[in-house]
């Protein structure tokens, strides 16, 4: 009977030091801050270089755009638009270029130049 009441006692403490042991010790915490922290690190500059990408994207797509507004009022004959619309984007008082700047972190400057009221490849410069 002893024996009985002994293994019973036994089961009951084990089951209350599993219910009071659920959880993470604070080893593993600091494991996996660790990971998320080297995880971060390497993530976050391959995040800001793609953004910077894309803004340089933009303003050439900007630059390009403007100087296609440019091509089609000087071959129609009608008045030099004005570039409101565009973003950070400059055209000359006789529509031969049309510069567009970057909000990326090097500032990256585009140059349109138009021939003859045709627009040319934008230049990073």
């Amino acid at each position: 009977m002893t024996n009985k009441f002994l293994q019973n006692a036994l089961l009951k403490n084990k089951k209350a030091k599993n219910a009071l042991q659920k959880g993470f010790t604070l080893v593993e915490l600091m494991v996996v801050i660790v990971i998320v922290g080297i995880l971060s690190a390497v993530a976050l500059p391959q995040l800001n270089a793609a953004q910077d990408r894309a803004k340089d994207s933009v303003a050439r797509q900007d630059a390009i755009s403007a100087a296609k507004e440019c091509s089609v009022y000087a071959l129609a004959g009608g008045t030099i638009p004005d570039a409101t619309q565009f973003t950070d984007v400059a055209i000359t008082g006789d529509c031969a270029s049309v510069t567009s700047t970057s909000e990326s972190s090097d500032g990256t400057t585009y140059t349109v130049t138009l021939t003859d009221g045709v627009p040319g490849l934008p230049v990073e410069g």
